[in-house]
């Protein structure tokens, strides 16, 4: 499988996600927890997508790439939320179809290295102003990408959530 064609399949499929019911349901119970204020439900669709999954790589989690849809059979869209484990690509694609459900602009972010696709993370348009949302880091907050957030103290590692 070329990361071309992950990445096609990836830039695509939160649109079809946030069309999922149970998907809608939870974007729903976060716009209401939002009290229907879209800079509050960016906030709860991050801490969610970054807090409520637990970075693992689909080598370690699977022993191969595995993203639904595309190397299996689609599953339902908060698959990855319900196990509490999967990759940059699956968290990010949560964050992306729940603010999509919600009405609001969102797209997956690529990070190439040459052929490569190394990283996915995602942004979201609020205020006419799109915003980096990285969805694997502790401490990233709206706005910051990968290299803007904190390191840990004497390790100078990132805090993987």
């Amino acid at each position: 499988m070329s990361d071309r064609a992950k990445w096609k399949f990836l830039a695509r499929v939160p649109e079809l996600d946030a069309q999922d019911p149970a998907l809608r349901d939870v974007a729903t119970n976060l716009w209401r927890a939002a009290l229907c204020r879209p800079r509050v439900f960016v906030h709860l669709a991050h801490a969610l997508a970054r807090d409520g999954i637990t970075y693992q790589t689909d080598t370690a989690r699977t022993g191969g790439e595995d993203i639904a849809g595309f190397t299996r059979r689609q599953s339902h869209a908060l698959e990855p939320l319900e196990r509490g484990r999967d990759d940059c690509d699956a968290k990010a694609r949560l964050f992306v179809a729940l603010c999509r459900a919600a009405g609001l602009r969102a797209r997956m972010v690529p990070r190439w290295q040459g052929d490569t696709l190394k990283h996915v993370s995602a942004a979201v348009t609020l205020d006419g102003k799109e915003l980096a949302v990285e969805t694997i880091l502790g401490r990233a907050r709206l706005g910051e990408v990968a290299e803007q957030i904190p390191t840990e103290k004497g390790s100078q590692r990132w805090l993987y959530t």
